[in-house]
């Protein structure tokens, strides 16, 4: 799992729960990402329409499941309840945008009893954080408007929000939060109502 601190940038992909975990039980057969890569593409295991399309596919998800300890990625493999978990928390931390939005904006409205998320929330959050980051002031309108669609798509697809953007408390299950424990604490505060 990679220490370094990512650079601020914004994800164009949604979460992609499936092929995370056809990807993560690749890797706990080989325990070897060239070989995972191999096999993936050589089969289309992500059943992609294009090689072009599933060479993106696995690039992304891969990048951030390479994120998560072994042990992280055999737990998605063998727990049903932590696998939305999972894949939040490589996406945290493969993106220190998204990491940063979880804690700054999920995590701080969920512990000040404010349950509702605007997109303005996150238009906020961006453009507060494009004073600091020069590559995200020059992101296009469009970029934007794309990053913020997938940004919710992620939550309501890894349970994080509702369809009507409302925050929900995060139930993370004993073994999870020991693994997160190990590797750095400070990541249960991107699950909202996780971390005290």
């Amino acid at each position: 799992m990679s220490s370094i601190k990512k650079k601020m940038s914004l994800t164009l992909r949604p979460a992609m729960i499936h092929e995370n975990l056809i990807i993560a039980e690749e890797y706990n057969k080989f325990k070897d990402w060239i070989q995972v890569r191999e096999e993936v593409l050589s089969n289309n295991l992500l059943q992609a329409r294009t090689e072009s399309t599933l060479k993106t596919i696995y690039g992304e998800v891969s990048k951030r499941l390479m994120n998560l300890t072994d042990d992280e990625l055999v737990l998605m493999t063998k727990s049903d309840v932590d696998v939305k978990h999972l894949v939040w928390l490589s996406i945290c931390r493969q993106y220190l945008f998204t990491y940063q939005f979880a804690i700054e904006v999920l995590s701080e409205y969920f512990n000040k009893s404010r349950f509702q998320l605007f997109t303005e929330d996150y238009i906020a959050f961006l453009n507060a954080k494009a004073e600091w980051h020069s590559n995200l002031d020059k992101v296009t309108e469009q970029s934007r408007y794309k990053a913020q669609q997938i940004m919710f798509k992620m939550l309501v697809e890894c349970g994080l929000i509702t369809k009507e953007k409302e925050i929900l408390h995060q139930n993370i299950s004993p073994k999870l939060r020991e693994l997160i424990k190990q590797n750095n604490a400070d990541d249960l505060a991107i699950f909202p109502g996780e971390y005290s």
